[in-house]
């Protein structure tokens, strides 16, 4: 048995890497919460989060109140760096710090009342829980009882806050501005900094956010009390813009949060290099983790990840939303099935782009189509598919060129017009298309692993289970596992098409178990790629490989397992076709082949022509007569024939049925009539010195009947001295 080995080799982004299967690992997962120390900062933000604390406290005063706005898109790690200010500021030593710091979450609540309560609640909070504080806890919860009201009269900015100011105190039982005081009074009596923490105020509906700016702006604005509110600066923008409020542009809604934040701190932005670092190294543990031996095909994925994914993952949380799940699909697939880079890649696809990729499914035929290498017989050129059609499911410029760019490296048909076929496992490949957007192997589809341990059963002389995947009565299911099979044994004339496909075991145990089946699988003419004629080329393949591998091997017994001579022969016949990047010995060897077969073939072509009408042999057409003429023959041949002629053995009438030939409408039933018929006369000529000419899909004849009678008749057109008798 010749070891070809099952598995290939890949390499992790960065370097070959080595591991176990993820199955057997643990890993924690990725839970988008927040750092608590400057320990756990990977992407340095300390520094940043340090001068933002040290802002906040050199610019405090007891007699005024500031407001901070922590600007960054969702996802860029505002909550973590809240996190570090406050550590900063009121660490968990008491004695280490001064500052009371608070948080209080507005989005947590529904309605003006309970965005109140919870702010002064918060506010509450700040005062330390000493008797002598109580008083000041008692003040706040008296003044929120007032301010409730207020709100829903006092506008955020603008001229009419005097007055509604006013019309609102008519209506309390206590001034406004008088409760204010004495709560400001009590926190000056506290002594102590205090910074309310207002996170993801963008997250508020356009009523919600107005209220909470009231507080900030005006009921809530204590001397000594700052505010740090954090939000994504467009989002809160696009809120300030609700239509129910008017028309508001762009630029009023940022001057109307200059109103309100004296402080804008900007979130630094991931830079592309830290960007690529981060995929780097989640990508590479994530490959390490699942794979023993394994290979990332850099090239591919390389220019993804340097081009086009910093464009899209920009902040922390997507670049670990990405590699979370690109780590579920890995622990979802086993990895043997697909294409790394092309699981990768897809999964950047489906997270990044959703509508594209739901449509994917839409454009399967356009996507994986390709050259395979053979010739085609339609002078008709393919029309370009419309893929601005495609990419119109995204809608912002870069994004569509970024989903373009990722397009190119998983489909050689998006990025080429004729490109080659993509090979097994690629999303690309027809047979693998459905595993990415199934996250799994689809009903109907067949394992790798399946048709794997197949032929390695069959390579021991163990034919059961390939056996069961080709003489299924499913024919979808039968040619989809010949063309899993077949491609794991490229022709050795064909050195492009072994490229990076997955190689099968080879031994002459398997080319007797092929050839079995050779001799029993059904053989339908009016089928391009029937399942016999799928595996006459496979078996062609696997007799050249072999004689590749050990040019003196012993293949006969093995090529005898097809009783059926003529299917035998085609067998021998294909794999003596291209020579092209062909070793000498393996030609000689083939070639051998074919001439042993051919001194087989002699015998059997007398004893049907000698049988005449009675014959029931299979030579059908002049192919035989053509192999033994191919393999050096001819003159054995020759002198047979003109032996059996002056014999009377049979006549020459008979000897030109045998060169008549059947053609069948592709698509027609199975078992269904000719469509046309053709003769052999050169080669006929060539055999018995009797002149003659050929004749190549005749139509004229309707063939109910395939008798040798019928068939003399036929050639007697075409053969000199017969032609003028049957005209």
């Amino acid at each position: 048995m010749v070891d070809r080995g099952l598995t290939w080799a890949r390499s992790g982004i960065s370097e070959c890497v080595g591991g176990r299967p993820y199955s057997a690992v643990v890993t924690t997962g990725w839970h988008d919460d927040p750092i608590n120390s400057v320990g756990e900062d990977r992407l340095r933000r300390a520094p940043f989060a340090q001068h933002a604390a040290r802002l906040i406290d050199e610019n405090h005063t007891p007699q005024s109140s500031v407001v901070y706005g922590l600007e960054g898109p969702w996802g860029s790690g505002k909550s973590s760096v809240i996190a570090l200010i406050t550590a900063l500021l009121a660490p968990g030593d008491a004695a280490a710090g001064r500052w009371r710091v608070v948080s209080f979450t507005p989005w947590a609540t529904s309605g003006t009342d309970a965005l109140l309560t919870e702010f002064f609640a918060a506010l509450a909070a700040a005062a330390p829980q000493a008797e002598g504080n109580r008083r000041l806890r008692e003040r706040i919860t008296a003044y929120a009882g007032i301010a409730r009201p207020l709100a829903a009269v006092v506008p955020v900015v603008g001229p009419g806050l005097v007055e509604a100011t006013r019309i609102a105190e008519e209506r309390l039982h206590k001034p406004w501005n008088v409760a204010f005081d004495e709560v400001a009074a009590e926190l000056r009596q506290l002594d102590v900094p205090i910074l309310v923490i207002v996170d993801d105020i963008d997250r508020l509906q356009p009523a919600e956010l107005l209220d909470l700016l009231k507080v900030v702006r005006l009921l809530g604005r204590f001397p000594g009390v700052d505010f740090l509110l954090a939000y994504d600066e467009q989002t809160l923008v696009e809120t300030l813009q609700d239509p129910a409020r008017g028309r508001v542009s762009t630029a009023r809604a940022r001057a109307f949060m200059e109103k309100i934040v004296q402080y804008p701190l900007t979130m630094p932005p991931l830079l592309t290099g830290k960007i690529v670092k981060m995929l780097d190294a989640g990508l590479s543990e994530i490959i390490t983790l699942e794979r023993v031996e394994t290979a990332l095909e850099k090239g591919r994925i390389g220019r993804v990840i340097l081009n086009t994914m910093p464009s899209q993952l920009t902040t922390p949380r997507a670049i670990e939303r990405f590699l979370a799940q690109v780590r579920e699909q890995f622990r979802m697939h086993d990895l043997d099935e697909v294409n790394d880079v092309d699981l990768i890649l897809a999964t950047f696809l489906r997270v990044q782009f959703p509508d594209l990729f739901a449509r994917l499914q839409r454009w399967k035929s356009e996507l994986t189509r390709g050259s395979t290498g053979t010739i085609s017989f339609s002078s008709r050129e393919k029309a370009a598919p419309d893929w601005d059609n495609l990419l119109s499911a995204v809608e912002d410029d870069q994004d569509q060129q970024d989903a373009r760019a990722v397009l190119q490296v998983l489909f050689p048909a998006f990025a080429e017009k004729s490109a080659a076929r993509a090979s097994p496992g690629r999303f690309a490949h027809p047979d693998y298309f459905d595993r990415y957007l199934a996250q799994s192997i689809p009903e109907g589809d067949i394992p790798d692993a399946v048709i794997a341990r197949a032929l390695v059963q069959a390579a021991a002389g163990l034919p059961e289970e390939l056996d069961a995947l080709v003489l299924s009565d499913d024919d979808e299911q039968v040619t989809l596992a010949l063309s899993k099979i077949r491609v794991r044994y490229p022709d050795i004339g064909e050195p492009w098409m072994r490229w990076n496909a997955p190689e099968g075991p080879l031994s002459v145990q398997l080319l007797r178990i092929g050839m079995g089946l050779v001799d029993r699988l059904p053989d339908r003419a009016t089928s391009w790629t029937s399942s016999q004629a799928q595996t006459t080329y496979w078996m062609a393949n696997v007799l050249r490989l072999l004689l590749d591998a050990d040019p003196a091997a012993d293949v006969d017994p093995a090529l005898a397992a097809c009783t059926q001579i003529h299917r035998r022969a085609h067998v021998v016949s294909a794999a003596n076709g291209t020579m092209d990047h062909v070793r000498p010995e393996t030609q000689e060897a083939l070639q051998s082949a074919l001439r042993r077969e051919a001194a087989r073939i002699l015998p059997f072509l007398l004893a049907d022509l000698r049988g005449r009408d009675a014959s029931v042999g299979e030579s059908g057409g002049s192919f035989l007569y053509g192999l033994v003429d191919e393999a050096g023959l001819l003159p054995d041949l020759q002198t047979t024939v003109r032996e059996g002629l002056d014999a009377g053995d049979f006549a020459v009438e008979d000897v030109a049925a045998r060169f008549v030939g059947f053609a069948y409408l592709v698509g027609g039933p199975s078992g269904g009539q000719p469509s046309s018929a053709s003769f052999s006369g050169e080669l006929f000529s060539k055999i018995t010195g009797v002149a003659a000419v050929s004749a190549d899909l005749d139509e004229r004849d309707t063939w109910t009947d395939t008798s040798w009678a019928r068939r003399r008749e036929f050639a007697a057109r075409y053969i000199a001295g017969l032609a003028s008798e049957t005209s």
